[in-house]
């Protein structure tokens, strides 16, 4: 295997490596099961709220209805170990994707590999399974028909079809028509022979987006998370890129290379080159969730930009010089291996949540277990909103206060609750009125378990990452 061949194996061999190596994050999974189980057990998308006491009955525009069957079909056939390797299958294919796309655009192995690389570590913390994962897969896939357009032109009526998935299990399915529109532009400035057949795609796509359970209110459901500002208030990832966040170190970080690269060049770059750029850019910057975008958008853009500086400069490839080599076919087993090994099935299960040691995050095992001996059907659980979704899952007959669908909730529901948690005028009150039986705390937060015992509460179980405390 050749050095050039090594580094194509580790664009996406990493990738997977990583996704095999990090944990389940519940905070917006467990939700999505549950309703995903839904689903499939009624044959209705649950599209008003039977989760929670504070947003009951309140309309639910769930347009990610599609990922959820996905999560929950793939948890019921093969457990949290399917799911492990479901998301690590989805990292893989968004990078195999990306990577291909760098070498339609005209670059060698070995830079497309880089680049893709580079994708990855910028938009790794955001590789998180949730339908933003199968939004990021739909992305790249988008891309690499975007990238082959000219030697395979029919391939780009493919992309209304992808849309339309997207649509219905991502809010970022606008990229696909994005994606259409700046490669619109390339063509016009490139004279390109008939260059308006992308435009035409990308109409196909607009319209065959609305087809999915909710019409055409999906369009403004994603324009209204990224422009409500109470949902931009109270979450970080939905709020402007800043250096305060390792996400934004990443991000500005990307930018500023690319804007070296570009200067260095020694030539103009394209305006729609500067486009595809600006608009991804733009995207990351507006949000910190955006910055999973712009790393896939604009290694594509560059990997055009290196491709033509080669071709005018007429240097060979770098394959051309490479030699195989048996220690890179060892390095590849050795990868090969080792995600074998971190594969979920092979670690004991944890009964306390049904799932392999270890492998889902954000779920307290001992407060999952004690809540499950102690709490009746119908009690209510006032939780730590990022445990919310697990509770969720877990502890489906107790209704809980919040979950992760920031948007869902009143904004007196936020505001009672930032009152009973940090014990503002009002708090007890408040919990009162919420006729809460359980109060679960983090390890955290001290304050609020020194209160509620002072007030007659009793702590019905602790362990190192909170305390359950219950009513008197």
């Amino acid at each position: 295997m050749t050095l050039a061949r090594l580094w194509a194996f580790l664009a996406v061999g990493l990738p997977v490596l990583a996704a095999l190596i990090a944990n389940l994050s519940s905070v917006d999974l467990a939700y999505h099961l549950r309703a995903g189980e839904i689903t499939l057990d009624t044959g209705r998308i649950p599209t008003f709220d039977t989760f929670t006491w504070t947003a009951t009955g309140i309309d639910w525009l769930n347009q990610q209805w599609g990922a959820q069957v996905i999560l929950a079909a793939v948890h019921r056939v093969a457990g949290w170990t399917g799911l492990a390797l479901l998301r690590a299958a989805l990292v893989g294919l968004t990078f195999g994707f990306l990577f291909e796309a760098c070498r339609l655009r005209g670059i060698d192995l070995r830079r497309a590999a880089w680049l893709t690389l580079a994708a990855f570590v910028v938009s790794a913390v955001a590789l998180a399974l949730r339908p933003q994962l199968f939004g990021m897969t739909l992305l790249a896939l988008t891309l690499l028909i975007v990238a082959g357009r000219r030697a395979h032109p029919r391939w780009l009526w493919a992309v209304p079809a992808i849309v339309l998935v997207w649509a219905n299990v991502h809010g970022s399915f606008f990229l696909g028509i994005a994606v259409l529109g700046l490669a619109w532009l390339e063509d016009v400035h490139g004279h390109v022979p008939s260059p308006h057949r992308v435009l035409a795609v990308a109409g196909a796509a607009g319209i065959v987006a609305n087809l999915n359970p909710f019409g055409i209110a999906v369009w403004r459901y994603a324009a209204g998370l990224t422009t409500n500002a109470f949902v931009t208030s109270r979450i970080s990832e939905w709020q402007p890129t800043t250096l305060r966040t390792i996400p934004g170190i990443l991000f500005f970080g990307s930018v500023a290379l690319v804007v070296v690269l570009l200067a260095r060049r020694g030539r103009m770059t394209s305006w729609p080159t500067l486009a595809w750029l600006a608009v991804f850019a733009a995207i990351g910057a507006y949000a910190i969730r955006g910055v999973a975008w712009w790393p896939l958008g604009a290694v594509v853009a560059i990997a055009g930009v290196l491709a033509a500086d080669r071709a005018t400069a007429g240097a060979p490839t770098l394959e051309r010089r490479d030699r195989a080599s048996p220690i890179n076919l060892v390095v590849v087993g050795l990868i090969v291996v080792v995600c074998i090994v971190l594969v979920p099935a092979w670690r004991p299960i944890d009964s306390r949540i049904g799932a392999p040691d270890g492998l889902v995050g954000d779920a307290p095992p001992g407060i999952t277990a004690a809540l499950r001996d102690i709490a009746k059907p119908g009690d209510r659980i006032l939780n730590p909103q990022p445990w919310g979704s697990w509770f969720e899952l877990a502890l489906p007959a107790n209704p809980v206060a919040l979950d992760s669908r920031i948007e869902l909730f009143p904004r007196d529901v936020w505001d009672s609750f930032d009152r009973v948690r940090d014990g503002g005028d009002g708090w007890q009150a408040a919990l009162a009125a919420w006729k809460v039986r359980f109060v679960v705390a983090t390890d955290e937060e001290k304050d609020l378990v020194s209160r509620l015992i002072a007030a007659g509460w009793t702590t019905g179980f602790h362990d190192e990452l909170g305390t359950i405390l219950v009513a008197p």
